[in-house]
């Protein structure tokens, strides 16, 4: 169970990795702010560990609206999204 977690946590860090790698010096906009929000649990977790960033320094107004809304239904789906998916009733 542990080993699982780990392993689907590594797989969803190098996804973000590859997906969605926020460059310091880079202004984003609001579709920006949307991928970023999804991608809002897996860049916190790899931002504890190296020096990437979970959120844009340099951002538009639409993006830090969108970030926020999207980074919240990200948390949510994060914490209780896969709670039904293992018990299913035929």
């Amino acid at each position: 169970m542990i080993v699982r977690f780990l392993i689907t946590v590594l797989v969803y860090c190098f996804l973000g990795w590859l997906l969605c790698d926020i460059k310091p010096g880079e202004e984003y906009t609001w579709y920006s702010g949307i991928w970023h929000g999804l991608f809002f649990v897996v860049n916190l977790v790899r931002s504890w560990f190296t020096d990437a960033l979970y959120k844009a320094e340099i951002y538009t107004t639409a993006y830090n609206v969108f970030y926020w809304i999207f980074s919240i239904l990200s948390v949510l789906g994060f914490l209780f999204g896969g709670a039904g998916s293992s018990r299913r009733d035929y």
